[in-house]
């Protein structure tokens, strides 16, 4: 498997552009406009202090977010990073679980769940996690690259191949990953 750091990483990165693209907010959310503002301002602040290594303080933010708003996927998906970055996997997967109960198609909270779901032995549960995710973002390279890793794993060798070397396609970075991996590269 890739390393979990990147994916998480790359995971961060891509919540904040939800954020900016979504307003912060699920709009599934019953909170009124004044409401909305407020949650998006704390939304933005937790990230933030997120990424500037003040994770305790990031965590209650995100927590007093679902107070406030408890459909509020983001945050939800952002304790479940918090959570696997602290080795605490059974709160990260029900982070995630939340998450995606709100937004099944949420695909970082699909690709970090399939991380989880493999280091628990869960292939099967993994391999369907992984191929939700590259369904919402079809270039997720990493989410190619474990997939295909996982069904290499599972006899699939051919499928898992061309799974990683799709993954090198999207990002050539990748390339001696997959040669580690004895993946043949065209």
């Amino acid at each position: 498997m890739m390393t979990t750091r990147r994916g998480i990483t790359a995971a961060l990165c891509a919540t904040i552009a939800v954020v900016v693209a979504l307003g912060a907010c699920d709009s599934s959310s019953n909170s009124s406009g004044s409401d909305n503002k407020s949650i998006s301002k704390q939304l933005n602040k937790a990230i933030q202090e997120n990424l500037s290594g003040n994770v305790e303080q990031a965590q209650k933010d995100y927590e007093a977010i679902v107070k406030k708003d408890p459909k509020n996927t983001v945050a939800y998906y952002n304790l479940g990073l918090i959570a696997q970055k602290a080795n605490r996997f059974a709160d990260a997967e029900n982070y995630y679980r939340l998450a995606l109960t709100i937004d099944p198609k949420y695909e970082p909270a699909l690709y970090n769940f399939g991380i989880l779901r493999s280091k628990d032995g869960d292939l099967d549960g993994a391999i369907d996690l992984y191929r939700r995710a590259i369904a919402q973002d079809p270039k997720d390279a990493n989410a190619l690259f474990n997939l295909g890793l996982l069904l290499r794993k599972t006899g699939r060798t051919a499928e898992g191949n061309t799974m990683v070397q799709d993954a090198v396609h999207v990002n050539p970075a990748l390339k001696q990953d997959a040669i580690a991996q004895g993946v043949p590269i065209p």
